[in-house]
């Protein structure tokens, strides 16, 4: 059962006064409490630092690619043009990590970054090598998983 709160309109047009009931329903208290639910869950998606790794699009044929995230692994090819990444952590350990292999006509190569906020893009040429518009601070070779 719906709770109503009834508003009273009258006005004047013209010396003819015009009156009108207009009924506005309340905000239901779940409404509110399935929102305050939802929001922690918006804000860890839109705070988490975002890494997106770009392949030329003078790049020929296929990048297949492996980004490891912490162990948490996602395969995929994309083409020229194209562009795929992942989500870091909002507050990453010493041990944390984010990986991205890729092959190329044959060539394999890994770079681990470190992600930063709100965004970090990473450039992949055609020929399979990290781009000079990179941030190199943001990015280094890959070796050990830290420990």
């Amino acid at each position: 059962m719906e709770s109503e709160v009834e508003f009273l309109i009258i006005s004047s047009w013209g010396g003819d006064h015009v009156t009108t009931y207009v009924n506005k329903p309340k905000l239901h208290f779940w409404c509110w409490v399935v929102a305050l639910l939802l929001a922690p869950t918006a804000l860890w998606y839109v705070a988490a630092p975002q890494v997106t790794f770009h392949f030329s699009d003078k790049g020929e044929g296929r990048l297949g690619y492996i980004l490891n995230v912490q162990h948490d692994i996602l395969k995929g090819e994309i083409y020229p043009g194209e562009a795929t990444g992942g989500a870091g952590h909002i507050f990453p350990n010493d041990q944390f990590f984010m990986e991205f292999d890729w092959n190329i006509g044959g060539k394999s190569r890994c770079v681990r970054v470190k992600p930063k906020w709100p965004n970090t893009d990473v450039y992949i040429g055609a020929d399979g090598a990290i781009d000079c518009r990179t941030d190199g601070k943001r990015i280094e070779t890959c070796g050990p998983l830290p420990k």
